[in-house]
């Protein structure tokens, strides 16, 4: 792999690059001792955005998202009626319709899980019925630099 080191100590950067030393391979960026960054040929990129996207978003999450999309709106929708009706209670949204109703207490876990049983892997939209849908903030992994 070629490496080019960075001498400049602010930023913004000037690289200086043939396009010969790209078509070589991938070219790493270095400050001092550290590497900033690689440099890849735009097809490596493109290659690597797809694998990267196929990764994250399965192919089935990429077909089915805007059918969950949908659910959701339905959920929506629904929602005057489902207060008066289901309040408190989780219920489970597919073809916009309500398809499973949980028991008082039960999880929103409990009753997908009976869904997905019933039904099998589908978009279903499950949500408590509440005035203002408690929201969950789920942090992920923070990564350290070495």
């Amino acid at each position: 792999m070629k490496t080019l080191v960075l001498k400049e100590t602010q930023a913004p950067y000037t690289l200086t690059l043939d396009e010969a030393a790209l078509s070589e391979g991938p070219v790493q960026v270095l400050q001092g001792e550290r590497v900033i960054g690689v440099l890849v040929p735009p097809e490596e990129y493109a290659a690597f955005r797809a694998w990267q996207e196929a990764q994250w978003c399965p192919q089935w999450a990429r077909r089915d998202r805007g059918a969950f999309e949908r659910e959701a709106t339905a959920f929506a929708a629904l929602l005057p009626e489902l207060l008066r009706e289901y309040r408190g209670c989780v219920v489970a949204i597919h073809d916009a319709q309500v398809v499973e109703v949980g028991r008082p207490g039960e999880s929103v876990a409990d009753v997908a899980g009976r869904v997905y049983d019933r039904l099998g892997n589908v978009p279903v939209y499950v949500q408590r019925v509440e005035e203002s849908p408690r929201v969950y903030k789920i942090t992920g992994p923070r990564l350290r630099s070495r």
